[in-house]
Order: structure tokens, then sequence, then C-alpha cells
């Protein structure tokens, strides 16, 4: 057994001898480090949080609360008065909300010796400060458009549609497909999914059998995970798409890998709080798309029912939610007379029609944003101008985007198109700032209502003994404690499963 002593004599001398060589070569090992300075590659990227007010309350509470004066007019008495009767007298109906506030946040922790080490080159605390940020920020995007506390709606047996071309499925193969919808919150984070559905059916004859599956809209949902099973017990997860249908091409006895690709971007990798798993399927309960320690976004604003109290709750269990929800059942848009004709009926019409206004903007995914500009300037209806430089012809531009839309509907305003990160694929919305109602006290229709907004707490130096990491360290946090309101979700529409 070697002692220190003799260790460190033999790594003297094997440096001695490293450094004996002939004269002076690139292997004698006399050279420089060209150390360049610490990059970060994270895209930071939060315009929904950008354009959301945020507010601080004067008061604490679990609650943010506001009470609305409801529109009843179609309930209104006829206004026609005979001679000596007095008027009608008009019918209110008053309706008080509350929006829970919830804390969001993210921890960094670094410990000495790491600080140590990274002397001369970096400040690891300032860099961890500087990328915690970073997420807490992205996290508010994406909480602040997919956040829910209540449990979307169960879908329902989903419709099978067998055909003997497309796949490898053998002949008269009995297959069960299973399918739960999630939130945005749940599809950044894999918080769970919904309470799940299943249907099955016998395939054809010949062994290229597929079958696709098809759900009605599940409100609020932006993706459904899809499950076959053999025997309609033992599920293993198939895929993962942004409209409600799939086509199975395959039998499967083990889970598959998550897809990735444009398809569904940034589709986390995490479920339920374990890396590199898939999502899991439950027929008898909620799998988990109601996170009780979320605030309700955007989202969850235009999706839910309110009870009694102004609290939203799962569709179809208290008043119905006033906003406009279609479903495009994964068809994907479509021009005429130079507009998109899904967004002028399904968007654009029912909103005049309900509430006399145009919304501010249209908010989506990048992927409907290019389809958008493919479809107008894609056809030949379309007028285009290739702009050139001095060069002149050698240096033609190419390209363009479709930035704003014609609302003809509200008289011909033009809505501007958004482009959000955290807006996965196949939902667009048609977002209001500015409700023109009379008297609508409305300063910001949406807002984030802070009763603590962007603290950093730092924590004494601490250890764990026997661990790795354990310290000398230094901890902190970056938390909020806030609400998310939605004034007026009866001037905004989602339109659904657009593929």
């Amino acid at each position: 057994m070697s002692n220190p002593l003799e260790d460190t004599t033999k790594e003297t001398l094997s440096a001695i001898s490293k450094a004996q060589t002939t004269g002076i070569t690139t292997g004698t090992g006399i050279t420089s480090y060209d150390l360049s300075p610490l990059v970060t590659l994270i895209p930071v990227v939060t315009p929904f949080r950008d354009r959301v007010a945020r507010t601080k309350s004067p008061d604490g509470n679990k609650y943010a609360v506001w009470r609305a004066i409801m529109n009843a007019t179609n309930a209104q008495p006829d206004p026609a008065i005979p001679f000596d009767y007095a008027a009608n007298e008009v019918i209110f109906n008053e309706q008080d909300f509350q929006a829970a506030y919830k804390g969001t946040g993210m921890a960094g922790m670094v410990t000495q010796d790491a600080y140590d080490l990274a002397t001369g080159y970096d400040d690891p605390y300032a860099t961890a400060t500087f990328n915690v940020l970073n997420q807490v920020l992205i996290g508010d995007d994406r909480k602040l458009l997919g956040a829910q506390s209540f449990a979307l709606a169960r879908p329902a047996a989903p419709t099978l549609t067998q055909k003997t071309t497309g796949g490898t499925i053998p002949a008269t193969t009995t297959v069960y497909v299973g399918v739960a919808a999630r939130t945005g919150s749940g599809y950044y984070y894999g918080s769970g999914n919904s309470q799940g559905n299943s249907a099955s059916g016998a395939s054809g004859a010949g062994s290229t059998n597929s079958v696709t599956a098809t759900v009605p809209s599940v409100r609020g949902a932006v993706c459904y995970d899809w499950f076959q099973s053999a025997n309609g017990t033992t599920w293993y997860y198939y895929t993962t798409t942004t409209v409600n249908t799939v086509t199975m091409t395959s039998v499967i006895s083990s889970n598959n890998a998550l897809p990735t690709g444009t398809a569904v971007p940034d589709l986390t990798s995490t479920w339920k709080g374990t890396a590199n798993t898939v999502p899991t399927f439950n027929a008898a309960a909620d799998n988990g798309s109601a996170n009780a320690a979320d605030y309700d976004g955007l989202l969850a604003s235009l999706a839910g029912d309110y009870n009694g109290t102004g609290q939203w709750v799962q569709p179809g269990t208290g008043t119905a939610n006033p906003s406009i929800n279609n479903s495009l059942d994964g068809a994907a848009l479509t021009l005429a007379g130079g507009s998109v004709t899904e967004i002028e009926n399904l968007l654009f019409l029912p909103l005049w029609q309900q509430v006399k206004c145009s919304p501010t903007a249209l908010m989506m995914n990048a992927a409907q944003a290019q389809e958008i500009a493919n479809l107008v300037l894609g056809s030949s209806s379309a007028t285009t101008f290739l702009n050139t430089d001095s060069s002149g012809r050698i240096s033609v531009t190419a390209g363009g985007r479709v930035g704003e839309l014609v609302n003809a509907p509200a008289g011909g305003v033009t809505v501007p198109i958004e482009v959000h990160v955290s807006l996965p694929p196949g939902t667009i919305v048609a977002r209001t700032d500015r409700v023109p109602f009379p008297q609508a006290n409305i300063s910001s229709v949406l807002e984030y209502r802070a009763l603590r907004d962007m603290v950093q707490f730092d924590y004494g130096i601490n250890r764990i003994a026997n661990t790795s990491g354990g310290g000398p360290r230094r901890e902190f946090e970056i938390k909020s404690m806030g609400a998310f309101c939605n004034k007026a979700p009866v001037a905004m529409a989602a339109l659904q499963n657009v593929a």
C-alpha cells in the first residue's frame, strides 16, 4: 500500500519526465489556454409576460376579487310604452369574481468550492442568479398563458376509423385506443393529463392496416396524449398531438418515445417530476390536469365555467364561460377572398356578434403564423412585390410574413398577428386588451395582481453532511405571489385543434 508521500514523488517525477524532450516542441506542453468568456445559450422570449400589466395589491387576501355587471341585453323587457304606462325596469345581473393568489418562482444554489475554483474566470453566484431569473421569466410567460387549477373535462370515447392501408397492423387485430388531454401548464411541465377514455376496434384483412382516432375537442386542452393497449388493461404511450386526432400505424408492446420536432416544440420531457418519462393513462380519475399550485392563466380563463363565488371550475360544472370557443378538429386553415376563412368565421364574426368589438391581437404559435403567411403569399390572387437593394435584380429579397388580418365583420379593422412562444401549436387566441363599453371601468383587461412581485430571498450559508453539493453552500430563491385576472373573457375567443 502506497503512502501519500510516495504518490507525490511519483507525480513529481512524472511531470519532470514529461518535460524532458529534445528541444522544445509542441509535445513539450508549453502551451497556453485560449479560454473564452462563459457563454449562455438559453433563449429568453417572453412576449405575453411583457404585455400583461403587473399591479400591486394594497390588501392581503387569498383572492383578488372584483364585481361585474354582466350583459343581460337579451333578457330585457320590450321598451315600447303604451300611453299612461310607466316604462319597464331594466334587469341587472351582477356577478362576483375571484382569482386565487398562488406562488411561482425558482431557486439556485452555489457551493463555496465552486466559487473558489472559478476565481479569476467567473462569478458563479452572479451567473446562477442571472440564469435563475431567466427561467423565472420563461416560467411566468408559460404560466400566465397555460396555468390551470381545475381539471380538464374527460374526453369522450374516441371514434375509431379502420383503414386497410397506411400501416403495419396485422389482420383482425383488436386495438384499444386511449386518450387524455393536457393544459398549457401540463404541456410545458408535465404536471399530468385529464381522466382518460378509450374505445376499441378490430382491423380488417391484410397486414397494412392503420386506425385513426378522433375525439370531440376538450375545451382548454392544448394537446392530447394517446395510448394503445392489447387488452384494455395494460396501456402503453403512443404519442402526443396538438390536435384531437391521431393515426396509429403499428401495434406497440412498450412505451414509444416522446415526439420531437416542429409538431410539438418544447414538449416537456419530465412527467410528474420524473425526467425522461412518458405520460400515463388513468381512466378512473383526473391524472394531474388540475394543478392545485397553479393560479388560472389566460387559457383557463377562456375555458373554465365559473361557480357561485366567481371562481373558475371545470367546463360543464358551472355557469358557462362567455368566451367564444371553436375547434377545427385537426383541419388546416384555408384561404378565401384573400383572408383566412376560419379566423373570420370562427373568431372575428362570433366576437362581433357577441360584443360588437374587434380583438386587439391574434396570438398564435410560429407554426400557425407561418401557415397563414404561406396561405396568403402563396395565393395567385395575392399581390406581392420583390424588393431590391442598390444592386438591383442580383440581390432580390424573397419571402414575407402576414403582419395583420382585416376584420371584415368589424368594419375593416386590422388585427395584428403576434407570435407567442408559450402558446403551443394548434391553438389561436383572439385577445382583447381594451373593451369599448360605456363606463367599462377596466384599466387593464388582463392583469397580474401581485401580493409580492419578483423578490429574491438569499438564505444564509448552510450545509448538508455527507452529500455531494452539500456545502458550504449559498442558496437563494426568486419568487412572486400573485393572481391572474381576466376582466373580460366575453370579449375573447379561442380556436383549437388547428392542424
